[in-house]
């Protein structure tokens, strides 16, 4: 069983959606994947296609103990169970910082439920708070997506970088592979051999770069059906196929 996390502290990057494909691509693999959305604006819940006021149960169930994590697993449309997201997780990140171990809440409520799955995938917020930190903790590796249109990204990835050593240092886990998924690629552009020298400039080579079809993206987004299923011929859809091979490769060895 592998768990993959997907960070960056800057938004709008294509963090979100490289999480619920790189989900649903994993699944069409005939993988058993579990995604959990541990971010309070629970996009990725969205976009696989989950209202979160039909939920009886989710994350914040799970991390406060009022229910299980396996009471909280749903099954969606899309090859893959999920436990979802939440608003209310904004506070459970605050009441966490006065908690000890707070690092490992999300570690524990998972815990019961991982053997059911080859692979689990986490989406993050945007920041490098608790609730980032909780799966950093849980984490086999993690991607950071990486935006050539956005040179903060780039630096948001060298600063996760640096907090994942120093957190793998204090709470005495396996320090996680990182590996950087350059989004919104055109192989033509200045932008685009920059952010690629950069990244291998400090050692975080791309394992994979996803076209700039942001139209395309964001339509499937709107739809609730992952571009993996909505657009299964697009070029999005068979890099971010790509990228699920390499897991697959990388988590074997």
């Amino acid at each position: 069983m592998t768990v993959t996390v997907i960070a960056n502290q800057k938004g709008g990057v294509g963090k979100t959606t490289t999480a619920a494909n790189v989900g649903v691509a994993l699944a069409l693999r005939g993988l058993r994947v579990l995604v959990v959305d541990v971010d309070p604006q629970f996009a990725l819940t969205r976009q696989l296609g989950l209202q979160e006021c039909a939920l009886g149960v989710n994350l914040v169930d799970a991390f406060a103990g009022g229910a299980g994590a396996h009471e909280a697993i749903v099954s969606s449309d899309h090859n893959v169970d999920v436990i979802a997201g939440a608003r209310e997780l904004a506070g459970v990140e605050m009441s966490l910082v006065a908690e000890l171990g707070r690092e490992r809440f999300l570690r524990e409520a998972l815990e019961p439920v991982l053997d059911r799955y080859d692979h689990v995938v986490i989406d993050t917020p945007p920041n490098l708070g608790l609730l980032t930190v909780n799966a950093l903790v849980c984490a086999d590796q993690v991607l950071a997506p990486v935006s050539v249109e956005d040179e903060a990204s780039l630096h948001g990835i060298l600063e996760l970088q640096q907090t994942i050593r120093k957190l793998a240092e204090r709470v005495g886990v396996t320090e996680p592979h990182l590996r950087a998924v350059v989004t919104r690629w055109q192989r033509h552009r200045i932008a685009s051999r920059q952010t690629q020298a950069a990244l291998t400039a400090a050692q975080l080579a791309p394992v994979a770069r996803i076209p700039n079809r942001s139209a395309l993206i964001g339509r499937a987004a709107r739809r609730r059906v992952p571009l993996s299923l909505s657009d299964p011929d697009s070029s999005p859809t068979i890099a971010y196929g790509d990228l699920a091979e390499t897991l697959l490769v990388v988590s074997a060895r």
